[in-house]
């Protein structure tokens, strides 16, 4: 019969956790045919040896190496495979346990079965565990207790005599080794040097403290410890112990580590063997102090004597009868050494660490005949006949040559009920099974090695819950991959997945048009008819049902703009257009479009010579850009002066709208006004703070720049406006400036000019203050009379409103009053994350007067470009256009009332939300919602096809077919002084969606360029028709361009 392999045990005598693990092979019977024992003295870093760490990485001890089931044959080499982890002690006890058989299979170590350790129900196991977990926790690991035990200086000098000297030698190990890597003795990893180099770095840190450096720290540290995490894990521990034993009426698994860690909780408390176990407590309530007593029925609550039929434990019950109560090993310690060690003679021999390059860990090693040094039977060994004396080495496992062969190495009790019900089928030594795999649920004959299974308990008590998520994840699938209907052919795959692509493809589409909250086209013929008549936050007021249509009022609010508008200063404004490093292309597009260009800045017609967007300062917003674009960022700044890099990563929904507006509450400036008004500008609360003036940009107003050549510019002030607004949209400049300029001077919550408001006219102002509008907050309504409004701040929220919710991303403004708030506000600076737009919403309804925030929303003149196709998207639209679609919604809401008045059955009134509006009210002449936009005409030239995006125009109706429509149409077309109806604004203000740059350029040239006067209206005028239409030019790179003599050139 052939030698069985066996599994050898490195462990250190010094090692709290490897007297557990010898306490475990004891209980389970293991005897010298199964299992070796080979000492690692720790005291001079033998664990960090290269021949040790490739047994354990991480020199860990006690470590198990066994042999593989497939490599026990006679005929074959044996594998091994070593058990060691971070918490390797539980893990070995654990294996020991699963590993061996209810019946010794070489029958040589014992007659008696060996009982199961594992706890028998769930509640124990959670007791069980939850015990182990305490013990073992960082705070309270043995070597921390040894290393902190000590209070004051003194007790740590008599500390470190011991202390010191193992330290010293562990760290002369670890750099004898790395001096042999740097001289090529050996070849180590670099994660082994790495290794090397942390422990010694944390050697070096301990005796540091004994050195004397840092030792208050040490001291407060260990007072902690001592006074104030020990009794509470004591404390811990007694409320989880059952009794007699831990976890009731059988030793387990938490015994063993319990009894280990306590014992050496004793020894550190200046326990000797010589003590009984009430004077072991004792003494470990003196250590601790500060009146800490255990509960009298801490240990017997925790232990029973492991055989009460042993005579020898008998004999000392009496006299010892708290101390009965430990686990074998701590007789062993404060039992007169006269008293038999419980332990089976293993003959243990000491580990050769070996740096040789060539040796390897498991290849040295002959499991089969060179460390069975010692005698093979159980005989237990008598403790006075061991070598070593002191209190660390009471588990060292060392026995004498010779050793009595009847003592037999009894377990301490008769079988408990085992969580495994079935056990190894044949009783046979010389099967492949291995001795330590006697269970049968941890063989398999299907399986060609030692099932390691046993490593890790199979019990699902131990499990991690995330561990069974993942493990009913793998079932499932295994489940599904064996189905008879799993396809396995080439054929069926590729049918099966051609099957799931539509199926995925299907469901994707499903669910975008389920959570698309944009199903239907807006009725944005009615937005423009019918204007809002109050800015109260919806909040306050009932909101609009869907589609959202103002109620028809009984006085249709004036037209814009308002004919005292250039009578009024111009507003302050702030405009952030929000980019990232890598557009430059984009940033580029609106430095030479609408930032700068005189029809952008001026407005149609004559324009106003750039005096209204004087004040108005364009900007772009960048976060932190990324590495290889910082230099070409740092450039552009140089170059064009008009980019500012906030403190925040490169974000869109991540707090960059946050950052954008805290940083604007103090570092944003506007130009003053350069020019006497017929007003004055108003008296606000931050008129008072002002800058000495910045540098330019290039796209500035030219009364910037000519104040900047003066030589002594004006100070620069506080903006009215902040604004933000997305890098894919177009703004028409003069056009915003002339929406938030009638905000600042607008009177509660009603549009300006409903009634006539203007600051001309007192009586107007007397006549809005007494006619307070029905849905005006009763706040608002109050303060009026007793706030003084040239010191009060106007408090505007300014832009599109989406679903009566929150302004659109694209562009929206908060007055200054509103930005210096929420760049204060704690609770705002808290709800940053999420999207932007709905959080600013949000952030309006968090304000102290939040009812007296006006809402001021345009319907009509925000929309997107009309190939983006979405529900916001129509034609470039002009104020001509805006007057016949007027015409034509006020003609079908008279007839509906007329009808309704003589009795004819019609629809309701669609615009008081009583019925579905008409389709009519949604369509457009250049775009279809939901279809991809085609142009008219095929071979059209670039400007007939911006013509054919403008909404109602000739160009925009043609058919294919028709081969003199498009010239006719471009003939009719309407110029530029007729679209804007003579005036100055009143037209589109942001295109946005703009995703393409050839979009982007299309709405430059729809907005920007084209003739005051098209060739059918010049032709009813007796006037030169080149001084009528004259173009504009757009260079920003000369100032000169914007002086009054360029901007003024086109009629």
């Amino acid at each position: 019969m052939s030698a069985i392999p066996k599994a050898v045990l490195y462990y250190s005598p010094h090692s709290v956790w490897s007297s557990a693990t010898l306490l475990a092979l004891y209980e389970k019977g293991y005897g010298t045919e199964e299992v070796d024992l080979k000492v690692v003295d720790t005291d001079k870093g033998e664990e960090f040896s290269p021949t040790f760490l490739r047994l354990s990485p991480k020199a860990m001890v006690p470590t198990l190496v066994v042999p593989l089931r497939g490599s026990l044959a006679s005929d074959m080499e044996s594998r091994f495979k070593a058990v060691s982890e971070t918490k390797e002690e539980k893990a070995l006890i654990e294996f020991l346990d699963k590993s061996r058989s209810a019946t010794s299979h070489t029958h040589t170590t014992s007659s008696a079965p060996a009982p199961s350790l594992s706890p028998a129900t769930v509640e124990f196991a959670n007791v069980s565990s939850k015990i182990i977990d305490i013990i073992q926790a960082d705070d309270v690991s043995p070597d921390r207790l040894q290393y902190l035990n000590a209070r004051d200086r003194a007790s740590l000098q008599e500390l470190g005599k011991s202390v010191v000297p193992v330290l010293e030698s562990k760290r002369s190990a670890i750099v004898g080794y790395l001096t042999q890597c740097e001289n090529g003795a050996i070849r180590m990893s670099e994660k082994t040097k790495a290794f090397w180099r942390d422990k010694r770095m944390a050697i070096e840190i301990v005796l540091r403290v004994f050195s004397g450096e840092d030792v208050d720290e040490y001291l407060a540290r260990s007072k902690d410890m001592w006074e104030v995490t020990i009794p509470g894990v004591l404390t811990q521990v007694n409320k989880e112990l059952i009794g007699p034993y831990a976890l009731g009426d059988q030793v387990s698994i938490a015994d063993l580590h319990f009894s280990a860690w306590f014992c050496h909780l004793v020894k550190l408390a200046g326990g000797s063997p010589s003590d009984d176990g009430d004077t072991a407590v004792k003494k470990v309530e003196g250590h601790i102090g500060n009146g800490f007593i255990l509960p009298e029925d801490f240990l017997s609550s925790a232990f029973s004597p492991f055989t009460e039929e042993k005579p020898a434990l008998k004999m000392c019950t009496d006299k010892y009868e708290r101390l009965a109560k430990f686990a074998g090993h701590f007789f062993a310690a404060c039992l007169p050494r006269s008293f038999p060690m419980p332990w089976p003679a293993l003959s243990p021999t000491h580990f050769e660490p070996s740096t040789n390059e060539g040796d390897d860990i498991l290849s040295g090693i002959d499991f089969r005949e060179t460390l069975s040094s010692g005698p093979s039977n159980g005989a237990i060994l008598p403790l006075s006949e061991r070598a070593e004396t002191g209190y660390p080495d009471i588990m060292s496992g060392r026995s004498s040559s010779d050793s009595s062969s009847s003592a037999t190495a009894t377990p301490s009790r008769g079988p408990s009920p085992l969580p495994f019900s079935r056990h190894s089928s044949s009783p046979s030594e010389t099967e492949s099974n291995s001795p330590l795999l006697g269970l049968g649920r941890y063989t398999s004959s299907r399986e060609g090695g030692w099932n390691l299974r046993a490593l890790v308990s199979n019990s699902s008590r131990r499990r991690k819950r995330e561990g069974r998520k993942w493990r009913a994840f793998k079932s499932g699938l295994r489940r599904i991959v064996r189905h008879p209907l799993f396809p396995r052919q080439p054929l069926t795959i590729i049918f099966a997945l051609l099957m799931f692509t539509i199926f995925a493809i299907s469901l994707t589409l499903f669910l975008l048009y389920i959570l698309n909250p944009d199903k239907e086209p807006l009725p944005w013929r009615a937005y423009c008819t019918i204007p809002p008549t109050t800015s109260v936050p919806p909040r306050y007021r009932t909101t609009l049902p869907y589609p959202y249509i103002n109620p028809l009022p009984k006085a249709m609010p004036p037209s814009f703009p308002p004919d005292d508008l250039d009578t009024l200063p111009p507003a302050g404004l702030f405009l952030g257009v929000f980019s990232m490093d890598s557009s430059l292309e984009r940033r580029m597009l609106i430095r030479t479009t609408w930032a700068t260009h005189p029809r952008s800045r001026n407005g149609a017609g004559e324009g106003d010579d750039g005096m209204g967007t004087s004040r108005t300062v364009v900007r772009f917003i960048l976060g932190q850009p990324r590495k290889g674009w910082e230099r070409r960022i740092q450039t552009e700044m140089e170059m064009f002066n008009d980019i500012i890099i906030l403190p925040c990563p490169e974000n869109m929904n991540s707090g960059k709208s946050h950052a954008y507006f805290t940083w604007a509450a103090s570092n944003a400036w506007v130009p003053p006004v350069y020019f006497n008004t017929t007003h004055p500008m108003p008296e606000f609360s931050y008129s008072t703070q002002h800058t000495p003036a910045l540098r330019p940009a290039p796209h500035d107003s030219y009364l910037v720049w000519q104040d900047s050549a003066s030589g002594h510019p004006m100070p620069w002030v506080r903006p009215d406006y902040v604004a933000k607004v997305d890098d894919d949209a177009f703004v028409m400049l003069a056009e915003l400036e002339a929406r938030v300029r009638i905000e600042l001077h607008a009177i509660a919550q009603r549009p300006y000019g409903m009634p006539y408001t203007s600051p001309a006219s007192a009586s107007a102002r007397v006549e809005v203050e007494s006619s307070t509008p029905v849905d005006t907050p009763l706040s608002t309504m109050v303060e009026q009379e007793k706030r003084d409004e040239s010191l009060d701040d106007p408090l505007v929220y300014w832009g599109y409103l989406v679903k009566e919710k929150f302004m659109a991303g694209e562009l929206y403004a908060l007055s200054w009053s509103l930005v210096d708030w929420l760049s204060k506000d704690q609770t705002v600076k808290g709800l940053t994350k999420g999207t932007e737009d709905k959080l600013t919403a949000r952030w309006m309804s968090l304000h102290p007067r939040a009812g007296e925030i006006r809402w001021s929303s345009d319907h009509c003149w925000i929309y997107d470009h009309p190939r983006s196709g979405t529900v916001y998207s129509h034609g470039f639209l002009f104020p001509s256009e805006v007057s016949r679609i007027k015409k034509s919604v006020l003609s079908y809401l008279e007839k509906v009332s007329s009808n309704s008045s003589t009795g004819t059955i019609l629809p309701s009134n669609p615009a008081a939300g009583t019925s579905p509006t008409p389709s009519s009210w949604a369509h457009s002449s250049v775009s279809t919602f939901g279809t991809q936009y085609q142009q008219p005409l095929q071979d059209m030239d670039f400007a007939h096809t911006v013509e054919a995006l403008v909404e109602g125009s000739d160009m925009s109706k043609l058919q294919e077919g028709i081969s003199t429509g498009a010239e006719r149409a471009w003939h009719n077309r309407e110029g530029r002084i007729t679209r804007y109806e003579s005036k100055r604004v009143g037209g589109t203000i942001v295109v946005h969606f703009i995703k393409k740059h050839v979009w982007f350029l299309e709405t430059a040239l729809a907005f920007l360029e084209g003739d005051n006067f098209s060739e059918a209206e010049l032709e009813g005028l007796n006037t030169d028709n080149d001084r009528l239409n004259v173009g504009l030019s757009s260079v920003w790179t000369d100032s000169s361009v914007f002086k009054q003599t360029n901007a003024s050139a086109a009629l």
